[in-house]
């Protein structure tokens, strides 16, 4: 892209629109060109989504049977499965295709010149998923870290609470969006691209404040424990089991991504709209960079369960081992001269515990 839309294309706006930009018509692109990156960006999350859905489902279908499936850790992965796949929806759905698809642009504006409570659901829903997805990441943090720090208590806590936990993780962040369900949506046009921002009800609230308090506490938390859990997962490599590794270092890799997305969120939040407007190409290329890392932080976490854990990846895609040549006990009878064979297996691999 070579012009610049603001460093959260959700957010309020505070400065006023220079006129010259406030257009729908591209400057140093074609429509054509951004459709198709538009496609290509929606080619692989679409299958990537498609399989985290996938996985999730087989979660739930399998957490009552299969022992693996049973512990806090899946129920908070769920949640955050859950979470992301709406952020996607959303963020696909409507947010992008204001960005790249040109056509919609013009449509929006013709529709929503003035600021609008139509658009104030969508624009609430998507802010709140997105506070959202910080908590339930950060949950899974918290329960890898009390796993291996802590393995007694852990077991206790997380047996006794993961409800509770996961009720508070869902509240919390209708502290930070409330303001926007009583806003006012307004849409703009930014050279071509379409953005949705809202008008203060509250003067005082700024969902900029919210977001970094939020992302910073949980930036640090993500990484103190992070840095504490890898450690200790190397040093207790031979005591800890095999399933329990891997998803500490699943989560820790999944973690890692969002603290280079939050990085990315803080270099954004340093520079100006009225500098990033005055230098168009440096703006974009960070905003390529931001969208590819939410992609990735939204979307990596199947992938990389799935790549962790070869006992997983059998688990969901219902591949077992063979079972061997002696586990069949033949018992052989005889009644007029014919032979009867009776073969009586033994129970399948996969509904052992595969602790």
């Amino acid at each position: 892209m070579g012009h610049y839309y603001p460093p959260d294309n959700l957010e309020e706006m505070e400065e006023e629109i220079d006129p010259s930009i406030r257009t729908c018509t591209y400057q140093f692109h074609t429509v054509s060109t951004q459709i198709i990156m538009y496609i290509l960006q929606l080619g692989y999350a679409l299958p990537i989504s498609i399989l985290y859905l996938f996985v999730i489902l087989k979660i739930l279908k399998a957490h009552k049977t299969e022992h693996m499936f049973s512990d806090a850790f899946f129920k908070i992965y769920v949640l955050d499965g859950v979470v992301s796949l709406i952020v996607v929806v959303l963020d696909y759905g409507l947010t992008r295709p204001l960005i790249y698809v040109n056509p919609l642009c013009r449509v929006f504006w013709t529709w929503f010149p003035q600021p609008t409570y139509i658009l104030t659901p969508y624009l609430a829903s998507f802010n709140y998923f997105q506070f959202a997805k910080i908590f339930s990441i950060s949950l899974l943090s918290a329960n890898r870290f009390t796993c291996v720090a802590y393995p007694i208590w852990h077991k206790i806590f997380w047996k006794k609470h993961t409800n509770h936990v996961i009720i508070v993780s869902m509240i919390c962040p209708v502290f930070f969006t409330w303001h926007l369900a009583i806003s006012p949506t307004r849409f703009d046009p930014y050279v071509g691209e379409g953005i949705l921002g809202y008008v203060k009800v509250v003067p005082f609230v700024r969902t900029t404040f919210f977001k970094l308090i939020v992302s910073l506490t949980a930036f640090l938390f993500i990484l103190l424990t992070n840095i504490k859990t890898y450690r200790l997962t190397k040093k207790f490599k031979n005591k800890l089991r095999t399933l329990e590794r891997s998803l500490t270092l699943s989560t820790v890799v999944i973690s890692a991504v969002f603290v280079v997305y939050i990085i990315i969120q803080a270099i954004l939040l340093i520079f100006s709209t009225s500098f990033l407007i005055e230098n168009l190409a440096f703006g974009s290329t960070l905003k390529k960079i931001e969208f590819c890392c939410n992609d990735f932080y939204l979307m990596s976490s199947p992938i990389v369960l799935l790549i962790m854990n070869k006992r997983l990846r059998s688990s969901v895609f219902r591949v077992s081992p063979e079972a061997p040549q002696n586990s069949e006990n033949t018992r052989v009878s005889s009644r007029v001269g014919d032979t009867v064979k009776i073969v009586v297996k033994s129970p399948s691999a996969k509904t052992l515990t595969m602790w």
